[in-house]
């Protein structure tokens, strides 16, 4: 299990830095790190069972929910935005 945790807990530090390049370069590196947060998230689940420090498990599967989470509350919000606005 200490492999999974492993691999989640770089892909996190990964994702956290490539979120951070996205204020500055394109949006194609957001992709990549979609895709992956999108492996590692499975890893952490995973390394969730293993023996390793909690805060290094917990910070892997916050660390790849975070992307995800915040593609997902940008379309939230939009929908809110366009829908339920009052009518001109």
């Amino acid at each position: 299990m200490k492999p999974f945790t492993y691999i989640s807990f770089y892909i996190a530090l990964a994702a956290l830095g490539g979120i951070l390049l996205t204020i500055l370069t394109p949006l194609s590196i957001l992709a990549i790190v979609l895709f992956l947060t999108m492996v590692g998230i499975p890893f952490s689940i995973l390394s969730l069972f293993s023996r390793e420090h909690i805060a290094k498990r917990i910070f892997a599967l916050l660390g790849n929910l975070l992307p995800v989470s915040l593609v997902m509350y940008a379309l939230v919000m939009e929908f809110i935005d366009e829908f339920l606005r009052a009518a001109p």
